[in-house]
C-alpha cells in the first residue's frame, strides 16, 4: 500500500503504517512531498495494491486548480484509491464519491477497507444481535492483537459482528466440556496466516494463549441448564446447524441465530433433554455419517454433535455409537485434524475392550497402528461424558 501526503501528516502516516504491518502484515510505501500538490505526486505510489491520499493545506493547497486533479478524478480500476481530509484544504468535491474516510476514525477505517481486499479465511459471518459491547474491546482486540475474557456470550457475538470487517476471518469455537489439549489442537488447525478473531465460546477456564497476530475473546462458563425444548437440549449449545435441530424436532424460535448464511444457531441456556431425544439424536447422526465419504459437508457441520451422541450410544446403542465414533474419527483424520481423530479411535478401543467386543477393538487397534500413540489418553480420561467437543464453523 502507498500513503501519499505532506510532511504535515508524517506522524499519522507512520502510526498508520505501523498498525497495518502489525495487524494485517501490509507493508507501506510513504510518498511524502511538500513542494508540489499530491495531485502531481500520487502516481509515485500507483504501483502499490492500494493508495491512500491524505489531504491537508500542504498537499492540497488553495486555490483549487481542477485540471491538476483530472488524473485522480478519472482514475478507475487498479489500484483502488481512498482519501481522507485532515484539515481545511482545496480539492475537488468529486473525490468524496470515492472511499473518503473521516480523519477522526482514520486508522480503523483504512484497516477495514484494506482487510476487505485481502483473501478471506474460513470462518463464520456472525449475525447481528443486541449486546453491550465495552469500548475497551475495540482497543484491546481491534487496534492490536489481544485477549479478552467475558461471561457474556451476547456481547461476544455482538462484538464479533461489529468488528468482523477488521479481520480476515471470525472463528466461533464451542468449548463447553472440552479438553484443553483438544482446544489447542483445534486452534492450530483453524488458524492460518490471515488475521482472525477467535471466540472461544463457553470455555471452562481462561486459556493461556501465546502472543500472535490474532485476537481472542473467551466466553467463560457453560450455558446454564433450564427447562425447555428437549430437542434443542440435545444439540450442542455453543453452536449447531439449524437444519439438524429442525430434523430433530426443535423449535428454533427458542434459539439464537449465530450465522445466517449457514443457518447456525446457539443456545444461551441449555434445555434439559431425555433418553428418547438422545436416541433420536444418535440415530440421525448415524444416518448422516453412513455416507461421510460421499457427502462429507453435512457430517463436518455435525462434528460438534458427535461426543454427546457417542456417549449415549456407548451406554444405550452400542452398534450405532461405535459406528458413529469410527466414522467421525476417519472424517477428522481425513480433514487433517489428527489429534482429535486419534482421540476418538482411542476412545472406541477402550470402550470396545471394556464391552468385550473383540472385533471392534481389533479394528480400532489396527487403525491406530498406522498413526501414532502420542495423543493416547489414559483409560480414566476416555470415559467422560462429553470430553470431545469440536469447533463449529458454518460450512467447515
Amino acid at each position: 500500500m502507498s500513503i501519499c501526503g505532506s510532511s504535515r501528516a508524517s506522524a499519522i502516516t507512520k502510526r498508520l503504517a505501523a498498525r497495518l504491518e502489525r495487524n494485517l502484515g501490509i507493508a507501506t510505501l510513504l510518498v511524502e512531498e511538500d513542494t508540489v500538490p499530491v495531485s502531481e505526486t500520487w502516481e509515485e505510489g500507483a504501483a502499490a495494491d492500494a493508495v491512500l491520499i491524505l489531504l491537508d493545506g500542504v498537499s492540497a493547497p488553495a486555490p483549487l486548480r481542477r485540471e491538476a486533479w483530472t488524473g485522480l478524478i478519472e482514475h478507475g480500476g487498479h489500484p483502488p484509491v481512498a482519501f481522507s481530509r485532515l484539515e481545511e484544504c482545496a480539492y475537488p468535491k468529486l473525490l468524496e464519491r470515492r472511499p473518503f474516510f473521516p480523519a477522526a476514525a482514520l486508522e480503523r477505517a483504512v484497516e477495514r477497507w484494506l482487510a476487505g481486499m485481502l483473501p478471506a479465511c474460513a470462518g463464520i459471518e456472525p449475525a447481528a444481535i443486541e449486546g453491550a459491547v465495552p469500548d475497551e474491546w475495540w482497543t484491546m482486540l481491534v487496534d492490536e492483537p489481544g485477549r479478552v475474557v467475558t461471561t457474556d456470550p451476547a456481547a461476544a457475538q455482538a462484538f464479533a459482528h461489529q468488528a468482523a470487517g477488521h479481520f480476515q476471518a471470525v472463528v466461533w469455537m464451542g468449548c463447553a466440556g472440552r479438553e484443553v489439549a483438544l482446544i489447542r489442537a483445534e486452534l492450530a488447525y483453524r488458524l492460518g496466516a490471515g488475521r482472525t478473531l477467535v471466540v472461544l465460546a463457553h470455555i471452562e477456564k481462561p486459556l493461556a494463549i501465546p502472543i500472535d497476530g490474532h485476537s481472542y475473546l473467551q466466553v467463560l462458563g457453560a450455558p446454564p441448564e433450564t427447562e425447555g425444548d428437549p430437542a434443542l437440549g440435545a444439540c450442542y449449545a455453543p453452536g449447531f446447524p439449524g437444519w439438524f435441530a429442525k430434523e430433530l424436532g426443535g423449535d428454533l424460535n427458542q434459539a439464537v441465530l449465530l450465522e445466517a448464511a449457514n443457518g447456525v444457531y446457539r443456545m444461551p441456556q441449555s434445555p434439559r433433554t431425555n433418553d428418547e431425544t438422545r436416541q433420536r439424536h444418535l440415530a440421525i447422526l448415524h444416518r448422516y455419517f453412513q455416507t461421510w465419504k460421499k457427502e462429507p459437508d453435512p457430517c463436518s457441520a455435525l462434528l460438534a454433535e458427535v461426543p454427546a451422541a457417542i456417549q449415549h450410544g456407548f451406554a444405550q446403542d452400542w452398534t450405532r455409537g461405535s459406528e458413529l465414533c469410527r466414522r467421525a474419527a476417519f472424517l477428522l483424520l481425513g480433514d487433517g485434524r489428527r489429534r482429535e481423530g486419534i482421540r476418538l479411535l482411542n476412545r472406541l478401543l477402550v470402550e470396545a475392550e471394556d464391552r468385550g467386543d473383540a472385533e471392534t477393538a481389533a479394528d480400532a487397534r489396527h487403525e491406530l497402528s498406522w498413526l501414532t500413540d502420542e495423543d493416547e489418553p489414559g483409560r480414566s480420561g476416555t470415559t467422560g461424558g462429553e470430553q470431545l467437543v469440536f469447533a463449529l464453523e458454518g460450512g467447515s
